[in-house]
């Protein structure tokens, strides 16, 4: 076998940061997908991107042959900050800089750095700085507002993170103006604790319109491995969050396990046993292999380096192979802008890099077991006809008199014979927008195996309302009946870091510029993690009094974690 180069992009050198030239290559040894690249002061390094190169050389291809790619037709415009020109060289402009391609799917906020956990495993470093950042109420408003000034296609999702987002009490506050504001779906990033001890506040933010809790679930009835990723057995607190989620009547948990090689690796079985157990809760699981941090070997690095293909591996150990294909996040970038048209709601399109994770549903049976979704649906089929009907809706386009069409009188849909232009022109006409659905309905039959079943199967009543009326709420009732959705997200570090993905990534922090206050900076989510998160806090660190309180609130976080232990 010969070495085989798949793509060259630009990296970093995980030593001083600086841009230098990457490859990504095929291991001719052991069939590895690597990175590798050469700094002149510091030398070469390596990296394992997947633990097999077929699948991912497919991936890179598939989303394009299924003609899912909408181009950059989401590349952000200037918007109220305006977006910069690059003057150091992406990724050290983000603001956003004129070289991103993507528009955010997900606008995510960190409204506090303080947390009530000291994690060894943790994104944002929370608690250990010695400084707190929190916006204002006011400044979380202009954060949001900027985010939803966006053009061609601002973000229709919330995420509120942290530190911890629920020491806040005006957390109830912040889900509700983002609601005002226009996003479609508000979550919350959480360790649970909160939500645990206090039924009440949960329920305080669900009425505000908190529509999924992102929940920290990094495994189930493990001590050992809760204490190496998070410092303290965390299971009964879990546990206490469920129970509290069926007493005030919430669903819209998401698990997401950090997966660390050696430590939790073990856990993705139970994990998704948990979840299909709690499906009248748990709306799905979004995996992410650990970033490392710090300088590490070459050696240390494989020994701890966890892909997203050994991801789909344990996946399928622990369903039986329920998932026979992982779809790129970007596979669902026209349907996802589809069903937001027919539900009239702000649209939205998942246009990632195809190394930023999947996403794909995994079905629980009517005998409580794992099934494929391509048992019941020829998912590739279906995906296919979705692009076909967006790009007619693009053009603007009426389906030919044929088949079903041929007894829809346009004038009861509200268009006139001799006004058929006007109608087309007329996007947003009830009359053109009920057609289409009727038309996509006819189309997505044929992609159904077996009508009968799914139709008249508990498993699949989600997807009969679906199909009956197709649009985003329909499809989240999908969900809602015991049918999982199952993805990942590998967030990058300093070893693996890509620029071809950070141009296409989807999920932008916004925070207010430490040197304008007027001027929100909106960071993809990779960079602001890898290269900027340190500077941009510091110099928004509250000082003097402030800092004083935030003493006060770390004796308070010490004074929990006893209580946790014992």
């Amino acid at each position: 076998m010969t070495e085989e180069i798949i793509r060259r992009t630009r990296s970093i050198c995980p030593e001083c940061l600086k841009v230098i030239p990457a490859e990504i290559y095929v291991d001719p040894e052991t069939d590895f997908v690597m990175m590798r690249k050469n700094c002149e002061e510091h030398g070469d390094f390596k990296d394992k991107l997947a633990r097999e190169s077929e699948e991912y050389k497919w991936a890179q291809t598939f989303t394009d042959e299924l003609g899912s790619t909408i181009n950059n037709s989401t590349k952000p415009e200037y918007v109220n900050s305006g977006i910069k020109d690059t003057v150091k060289g992406c990724p050290n402009d983000c603001g956003l800089c004129n070289n991103h391609k993507s528009a955010p799917n997900i606008a995510l906020i960190d409204v506090t750095n303080r947390c009530n956990l000291t994690c060894p495993i943790c994104f944002a470093n929370a608690s250990a700085k010695g400084y707190v950042v929190e916006p204002t109420f006011d400044q979380l408003v202009q954060i949001m507002e900027h985010f939803r000034s966006m053009k061609p296609v601002p973000p229709v999702l919330l995420q509120l993170s942290g530190g911890e987002p629920t020491i806040r009490d005006d957390l109830p506050d912040v889900i509700r103006k983002g609601v005002e504001l226009g996003f479609v779906e508000v979550m919350v990033t959480t360790n649970g604790v909160r939500f645990a001890k206090s039924p009440e506040y949960m329920k305080k933010c669900m009425d505000a319109g908190m529509k999924a809790i992102y929940l920290q679930f990094d495994a189930t009835d493990d001590p050992e491995a809760w204490k190496k990723i998070r410092g303290v057995n965390l299971w009964p607190l879990k546990k206490k969050v469920f129970e509290n989620a069926r007493k005030i009547g919430y669903f819209g948990i998401v698990l997401v396990p950090v997966i660390a090689k050696g430590v939790n690796d073990h856990q993705v079985g139970p994990i998704m046993e948990f979840a299909k157990q709690n499906t009248d809760v748990v709306s799905g699981i979004v995996f992410q292999p650990v970033s490392l941090c710090g300088r590490i070997s070459f050696e240390e690095l494989m020994d701890l380096r966890y892909t997203t293909s050994d991801l789909k591996v344990a996946i399928n150990e622990a369903t039986g192979n329920a998932i026979t294909r992982f779809y790129p996040i970007a596979t669902s970038a026209k349907m996802t802008r589809l069903l937001a048209w027919f539900d009239d709601v702000p649209e939205f399109s998942m246009t990632s890099h195809k190394d930023c994770g999947f996403a794909t549903i995994c079905i629980v049976n009517d005998k409580d077991e794992w099934e494929p979704l391509d048992k019941y649906f020829d998912v590739e089929g279906l995906m296919r006809w979705s692009n076909k009907t967006y790009d007619m809706v693009q053009k603007q386009e009426i389906p030919k008199p044929t088949g079903f069409l041929k007894n829809i009188n346009l004038e009861d849909l509200g268009a006139v014979p001799n006004t058929i232009g006007k109608f087309i022109d007329d996007m947003t006409s009830l009359g053109y927008r009920q057609m289409m659905k009727a038309y996509y309905l006819a189309g997505s039959m044929r992609y159904v195996k077996n009508p009968t079943k799914v139709l008249t199967s508990k498993t699949f009543q989600g997807f009969a309302r679906l199909v009956m009326a197709p649009n985003l709420s329909s499809a989240a009732n999908f969900l809602h009946t015991r049918n999982l959705l199952v993805s990942a997200m590998h967030f990058q570090d300093a070893y693996n870091f890509d620029l071809d993905r950070i141009c296409q990534c989807l999920v932008h922090y916004g925070v207010i510029d430490p040197n304008d206050n007027s001027k929100v900076l909106e960071i993809p989510f990779c960079a602001m993690n890898t290269l900027h998160r340190e500077g941009i806090e510091k110099a928004l660190a509250i000082q003097g009094e402030e800092a004083k309180k935030a003493d006060v609130i770390q004796a308070e976080i010490k004074e929990l974690l006893e209580t946790i232990k014992d």
